[in-house]
């Protein structure tokens, strides 16, 4: 009986321990999150992807960047040590890619602008995007939408 009881705590850790290990790894698996612009359906991919790289060049400033990361207080949200490093880190979250929105009238092509991290990251990484777009509307010069 004594072995039964032993065997079946055993098996109640391993499930437990299991389990712990299972949601930390869904934790850690990529994320992105990303804003779409719609863009008009007659521009071919290549001009999309140009403009992408245009858009993520003027983007990935460093005075941009370095703003954003102070804004948002990366630095502390990601326990790093200073705002340099939060910036070289958004810099290498950040993405603009072309690629597909849905829509009422269907599919249209869009301009994702987002940043790439883990799960449990998905807040800040929203806020990033979102503060993001405040300077995407300025450099396109298009009035942005109003907040809800």
């Amino acid at each position: 009986m004594q072995r039964w009881i032993v065997t079946g705590v055993l098996a109640m850790f391993l499930l437990v321990g299991g389990g712990y290990a299972y949601w930390s790894y869904k934790q850690n698996l990529p994320s992105p999150i990303w804003v779409p612009i719609p863009m008009n359906h007659e521009l071919p991919l290549e001009q999309r992807e140009k403009f992408a790289k245009e858009l993520k060049a003027k983007i990935a400033t460093p005075e941009i960047l370095n703003q954003v990361s102070q804004d948002l207080d990366l630095a502390a949200k990601w326990k790093l040590a200073n705002t340099d490093a939060a910036t070289a880190e958004l810099k290498k979250r950040l993405f603009v890619r072309a690629g597909e929105m849905d829509s009422p009238g269907g599919k249209v092509p869009s301009m994702n602008i987002g940043v790439e991290g883990p799960r449990k990251d998905n807040a800040i990484s929203q806020q990033i995007a979102m503060r993001v777009m405040d300077d995407v509307w300025k450099i396109i010069g298009i009035k942005p939408p109003p907040k809800r």
